[in-house]
């Protein structure tokens, strides 16, 4: 009888648990490509160096970009678009004078361009001078 009921609280609390066990499974990160961004930049508001960097999926509309040594990363909030051609795997950054932003991560193999929200720096920039120049930055093979 004591192991019945011991059963039962064990498959209770299993079965408690299986929907946040489901949701963090969505969440886990898949990589998309490694780029090496050879200026210090903005995402997401986050100051980032320059250096080498893994950028992933972490939902539908979320991307992470971190770098290679996992001590700096952003999540940024994307709006998809299709490129309707191939386009190339690459990150797109807004240049305002000497400053960086993110803007854009384009993934050659589902033909998608990710438009990154803009951040409130970058918004002031905006406002203030002129259209910005844009910088690509090609993935590595």
């Amino acid at each position: 009888m004591k192991s019945r009921v011991i059963r039962l609280a064990v498959l209770v609390v299993a079965i408690a648990f299986l929907p946040a066990f489901l949701y963090s499974q969505t969440l886990i990160k898949a990589p998309l490509f490694r780029v090496d961004v050879p200026f210090p930049f903005m995402a997401a508001g986050v100051h980032l160096p320059a250096g080498p960097y893994i950028v992933s999926h972490l939902g539908p509309y979320l991307i992470v970009i971190e770098t290679e040594n996992g001590k700096a990363r952003a999540l940024l909030h994307v709006q998809i678009g299709n490129t309707g051609s191939y386009a190339g795997t690459k990150l797109v950054f807004n240049k305002y004078g000497d400053q960086y932003f993110m803007a854009q991560v384009w993934t050659e193999d589902d033909r998608e361009v990710h438009h990154c929200t803009k951040c409130r720096a970058e918004k002031l920039l905006e406002a203030q001078s002129r259209p910005p120049e844009q910088t690509v930055v090609l993935a590595r093979r």
